[in-house]
């Protein structure tokens, strides 16, 4: 039976023992001279006669793979001398394991001989790639062939000085690696087998059933593929920084408490145009599933990278020029590459890549599991006693400040009458639990004005945000009563410090909301000819206490 992709391989250490002396070649090459003979016979015959091959034909024969060898099925075998390999640890192993990782190693579909100038990549029958070269004389997977072209009646077969080191693809590894048993059971959860009919062999029917000669099985894995990383892949490229279990457990409790839910929570329900904000609906969660499938989920979204990215050369070959960004299958760009790459432990080579084992998941927070969140125009939830418009500013006055120089958008809330006050509401999704600064962008009338002496009014805004609490009932807490905006720039003003009690992601449209108000009368004659009851609002910013922190502040 042919596996794509094993759950459970079991790497194993192969010694190579003492090279083949010359004369050994020459009692070798007598025992073969006929060349007519060997064509006669099938490649099991030829490598079962063979004395030299004696431990090749024993490992066959365990591995139940002398019966294909006898068939009309074509194949070319490498074969391995004797005393160039551990057979006996081999020997001790289980048939699965000897089939997958040894036999089928040596033996590719079709016909491959040693003929001119050669160089290919040979798929074996466990679908690892080989390198097949040479000119007059040749290698397989970087051992020599001291004879090659010995006709079968179905196949052909090259004499090997060695054996193809088995190496397992980055997915076969998360299954058997050591120390990383976290990391495996989380992604047994996701996984799939199924038989693949278009590459296994058909057989007779049997009491009306189709029956294998030899059966391909593929194992898919749906956490893998949303990963955009094809981990089975013998084609792909890739470098997995694995965690160990202890950097598993200390990521896990580092993140879990961003991930904080309510059995039961509450989000308003806002109608443009509508005066009414005691609407609400709620949604129902297991609150303990929830939280510990997305810290999961965000422990291992960041963990891929693609060695064909540019980017990543660094992570793939740490002699490589270093990069100030790295990027994962998943998009996120990484910037403190040194810190990430400085904790592996291990590094070892699969056929698809590297596993990097890893002590410590040091990516920084607001670049993977709790990122900055831009709320702009798209997440518009009310408007009260105004009229709204999309305003797009192509080329903005560069004194705006860099919110968006270039095709700078911005909401614009007029007042309906000469008495009435616009009020805005903007919805945040994917909030989580943890403390934020939140900003608001005000836009001046101006920003896209080139006569700058035309008098530019300020806006004094209230800003109140509605959320759920711990219990997930709903609560609302004034964030500021009177802020005021310069009006020289693109104002990105801190509006307060938040603490959300529990997290938003995951809920699909249910989310806290922030109301932007003039909190003016309108019939206070000082106050209004001193600002503008216009809303032009550029986004609201939530911005992680951490970030902050680690970044000069705008």
């Amino acid at each position: 039976m042919k596996h794509i992709k094993y759950i459970g391989i079991m790497m194993i250490a192969v010694g190579l023992l003492t090279a083949t002396s010359c004369s050994d070649f020459d009692d070798y090459n007598k025992v073969t001279s006929d060349v007519n003979a060997s064509a006669s016979q099938t490649l099991w015959a030829n490598i079962s006669g063979n004395p030299q091959l004696s431990n090749f034909a024993a490992l066959i024969k365990k591995a139940g793979f002398d019966d294909e060898l006898q068939s009309s099925t074509f194949y070319t075998v490498w074969a391995p001398l004797d005393g160039t390999y551990d057979a006996a640890s081999l020997m001790a192993s289980d048939n699965a394991t000897v089939l997958k990782q040894f036999v089928k190693n040596h033996i590719a579909s079709y016909n491959y001989p040693a003929s001119g100038t050669i160089d290919e990549r040979i798929h074996s029958l466990n679908l690892k790639s080989h390198t097949f070269t040479g000119s007059g004389s040749y290698t397989y997977a970087g051992m020599a062939l001291p004879q090659v072209n010995l006709p079968s009646t179905n196949g052909v077969m090259h004499v090997l000085n060695g054996y193809a080191k088995f190496y397992p693809n980055l997915y076969e590894y998360i299954s058997q690696g050591a120390g990383i048993d976290s990391l495996k059971a989380y992604f047994k959860k996701y996984e799939y087998t199924f038989l693949d009919v278009s590459k296994s062999v058909i057989g007779p029917v049997v009491k009306g059933k189709q029956t294998y000669i030899d059966s391909v099985m593929v194992t898919y894995n749906l956490m893998a593929n949303s990963l955009n990383a094809n981990l089975e892949e013998e084609d792909s490229m890739y470098t997995f920084m694995m965690p160990n279990n202890a950097a598993w457990i200390a990521a896990y409790n580092k993140i879990k408490p961003y991930y904080k839910y309510a059995s039961t929570t509450y989000s308003q329900v806002l109608t443009d145009g509508s005066t009414d904000v005691n609407t609400s609906k709620n949604v129902s969660v297991n609150a303990a599933y929830m939280q510990d499938s997305l810290v999961k989920s965000s422990i291992v979204s960041s963990l891929i990278f693609s060695n064909n990215n540019s980017y990543n050369k660094w992570v793939e070959n740490t002699n490589a020029v270093s990069t100030d960004t790295i990027s994962t299958t998943t998009r996120n760009k990484l910037s403190n590459p040194d810190a990430i790459l400085a904790h592996t432990v291990n590094k070892f080579t699969m056929s698809n890549g590297y596993a990097r084992v890893i002590d410590s998941v040091a990516y920084l927070p607001w670049e993977t599991y709790a990122p900055e969140h831009i709320y702009t125009s798209a997440y518009l939830a009310r408007v009260l006693n105004g009229s709204k418009h999309n305003v797009r500013v192509d080329d903005p006055d560069d004194a705006m400040g860099d919110f968006s120089k270039r095709g700078l958008n911005y909401l614009w809330i007029q007042p309906t009458s000469n008495f009435s006050k616009p009020e805005l509401d903007i919805y945040l999704p994917n909030v989580l639990s943890t403390t934020y600064n939140i900003y608001c962008v005000v836009i001046p009338a101006d920003v896209d004005l080139t006569d700058k002496s035309t008098v530019v009014k300020p806006n004094q805004l209230k800003f109140d945000l509605s959320y759920a609490t711990a219990s997930g009932t709903l609560a609302t807490k004034t964030l500021a009563a009177a802020l005021s905006n310069d009006t020289s720039k693109v104002d990105t003003m801190l509006v307060g410090q938040f603490t959300f009690p529990v997290a938003y992601r995951g809920l699909g449209d249910y989310y806290p909301n922030i109301k932007i108000t003039t909190p003016f009368s309108v019939f206070s004659t000082t106050m209004m000819a001193k600002y503008t009851r216009d809303l032009r609002i550029g986004g609201i910013i939530l911005r992680p206490i951490e970030l902050d922190a680690y970044k000069p502040k705008e």
